[in-house]
């Protein structure tokens, strides 16, 4: 790994709320890997999917619409850069099992970023499913 590229990751997290599927893979290595959770998703193919089918494309047929990252607190260490962030967005289209509810989430993530070549390598995801899920099936 190498040192973090704040450009490279300002232009990542610009893209994903613009929702431009092009822009955000253009922020990648040649062989990108998420861990969300501590499941990795690995290679351009699997990173471009996970991205669409969560709701950073412009696809209808995402999990997830109008989906936005907004950055809490931002922290530099030696190889990477890590933020709070707090994910937005309307469930829209099955995630999980769950079948579309309409309903609107607030989540907390954390991503610890790393780069290779001024390049995103890895993104570390942590989030509670188990938050989402429950926002999701709640009886009001």
């Amino acid at each position: 790994m190498s040192e973090p590229n704040e450009a490279r990751l300002n232009e990542h997290l610009a893209a994903e709320n613009a929702h431009d599927l092009e822009r955000i893979m253009a922020t990648y290595t040649s062989s990108p890997t998420i861990e969300l959770n501590g499941a990795r998703i690995e290679g351009r193919d699997a990173v471009r999917e996970f991205h669409r089918g969560f709701g950073f494309g412009a696809d209808e047929g995402a999990s997830f619409s109008g989906v936005q990252v907004v950055e809490r607190r931002r922290h530099r260490a030696a190889g990477a850069i890590i933020i709070e962030q707090t994910l937005t967005g309307s469930h829209t289209g099955v995630w999980r099992g769950v079948a579309p509810t309409g309903r609107a989430i607030s989540i907390a993530v954390c991503t610890v970023y790393a780069f290779a070549d001024g390049m995103l390598a890895r993104e570390s995801v942590y989030l509670d499913e188990g938050r989402i899920r429950h926002e999701l099936t709640k009886r009001d």
